[in-house]
């Protein structure tokens, strides 16, 4: 079972001092951020004889007043970002189903909203009614291909027949004409 422990980190030199407040005696540094928190969790786990792997440290570094300020606002921005663009997402794929809605191919609707059309049928996949009718449809088409080509091999053949020379007669220029 995984156990969380807030840990601070102060500055002091080029290390980071650590403190775990919750675990008494739990105190260590390292050099980097990265480092400090490993150093952390495996403070904790020998001071409380448990496996490193259930120690999860949350580890809050203690920056100058003005660095916060940015850093809030660099978060703020962050998360509006990540709002905006599943907003964005959200539009796209009511868009992308609007269009094929108004009977749009993927690659018209494609072209409406600048992405490809591979794009615009992941976003607005075909319902099973609309496969079952593109299904039916294809096999009409491939039907009507079917029967076309074997009529036309039948007239090939009768056009050849009549035009073959029986075995044993030559041919001469005047059955060329």
């Amino acid at each position: 079972m995984t156990t969380s422990y807030r840990a601070h980190a102060q500055r002091s030199g080029s290390w980071w001092a650590i403190e775990v407040p919750g675990v008494p005696g739990a105190h260590t540094q390292g050099r980097n951020l990265r480092e400090a928190e490993q150093m952390a969790r495996e403070a904790v786990s020998l001071l409380l004889d448990v496996p490193e792997e259930d120690v999860r440290i949350e580890l809050l570094p203690e920056l100058p007043q003005e660095t916060n300020a940015v850093l809030d606002d660099f978060k703020a921005r962050r998360t509006a970002r990540e709002e905006a663009e599943t907003a964005e997402r959200e539009a796209q794929e009511a868009a992308a189903r609007a269009l094929k809605v108004a009977g749009l191919s993927v690659r018209d609707a494609g072209v409406v909203l600048g992405i490809s059309h591979q794009r615009v049928a992941q976003l607005a996949p075909d319902t099973k009614a609309q496969k079952a009718a593109k299904a039916q449809k294809y096999a009409k088409k491939t039907t009507a291909a079917a029967s076309r080509t074997t009529t036309a091999g039948r007239s090939a053949r009768a056009t050849k027949a009549s035009h073959t020379v029986k075995p044993g007669k030559a041919r001469t220029p005047q059955d060329a004409a």
